[in-house]
């Protein structure tokens, strides 16, 4: 199978590089020094699970380099989705699909209007992986999983091609029965750990600790729950595990959110907090903590900015 993976970082490099191990013609869009060392070296995948290996295959800043693919791994972070769905109808066979792996509950939707909601199957992922560095991906995790639903409805022909494919080359892969639930129940997770680590400035186990900030879990809890039942899904049975998951974090645990505000990098803020936020004032649900928190980092955000560019000019990369 022809196999693009748009954003060759931690996830879309290890199942990039695994499909391309398991004999697919895997081609890679990537930029920068990361770019540069995969032409001249191959990608490297070091993982706590499979090992050490490294594949080759096309690889290039421009999608129309790259030719056609039957299945598209779109693996970039939410605030690169315009950009990189414009890439992806270059990339897909007219057939062709594309998973999508970003956290937004809103993502898939956002791809599928940019590119036709034909081509578009919701993928959600749980691992730990990084660029260890330029052409090296680190799968840092004993273990993953990924879960693959159509875009609207049941499970049909080309998931069950999709999970196929990549169950064949060793991606622990499964479809569910409905892909926005899956999206929902990991946001149960990420949406608290992610914007308290982030407003806290702090790993999880102090978060737990201090009765205040602990209670600050349960309220991020009950608004997701209350926003998630007003788009149609009941997520109160899964509350118990996953509190026991947040719960069982390591202490100095932080969501990958937290670490980019730590380091000056773009994040997913919009995606996370904010989306909660919008899809909140859309339903006329109250999201007092999510709305506090949000304003808060949305500042931080602002202020970072401000320093970066103290004349005003945009951004570079924003």
């Amino acid at each position: 199978m022809r196999v693009a993976v748009i954003g060759a970082g931690g996830i879309g490099g290890l199942y990039g590089g695994l499909l391309a191990r398991a004999g697919h013609e895997v081609s890679f869009l990537a930029r920068g020094p990361h770019l540069r060392a995969i032409q001249a070296h191959g990608l490297q995948v070091q993982s706590a699970q499979f090992g050490t290996f490294t594949v080759r295959g096309r690889a290039s800043d421009a999608a129309r380099d790259l030719g056609e693919a039957d299945l598209v791994l779109f693996a970039v972070k939410t605030y690169d989705l315009e950009s990189a769905a414009s890439a992806a109808v270059h990339l897909l066979a007219p057939a062709g699909v594309l998973l999508t792996f970003q956290n937004g509950v809103d993502a898939p939707d956002r791809v599928a209007a940019l590119i036709g909601s034909e081509h578009v199957l919701i993928g959600t992922t749980g691992l730990e992986t990084t660029i260890l560095e330029p052409g090296v991906i680190g799968h840092l995790s004993a273990a993953h999983y990924v879960y693959v639903g159509a875009l609207h409805g049941p499970p049909d022909a080309r998931v069950r091609g999709v999970v196929e494919v990549l169950s064949d080359a060793g991606i622990n892969a499964s479809e569910v029965e409905d892909g926005h639930r899956a999206l929902w129940e990991k946001a149960f997770v990420l949406i608290p750990m992610a914007t308290l680590t982030s407003v806290c400035q702090a790993p999880i186990g102090p978060i737990r600790e201090l009765p205040e900030t602990n209670a600050l879990i349960d309220a991020l809890f009950d608004e997701v729950t209350a926003v998630a039942a007003a788009y149609g899904y009941d997520l109160s049975a899964a509350r118990p595990r996953v509190r026991g998951i947040i719960d069982g974090w390591a202490f100095d645990g932080k969501a990958s959110m937290a670490r980019d505000f730590e380091r000056g990098r773009p994040t997913e803020l919009e995606a996370v907090t904010g989306a909660l936020v919008r899809m909140a004032d859309a339903r006329g649900i109250d999201v007092p903590v999510a709305r506090t928190a949000y304003a808060l980092l949305r500042l931080r955000e602002h202020l970072a900015s401000s320093a970066e560019n103290p004349l005003g000019t945009a951004p570079a990369g924003r």
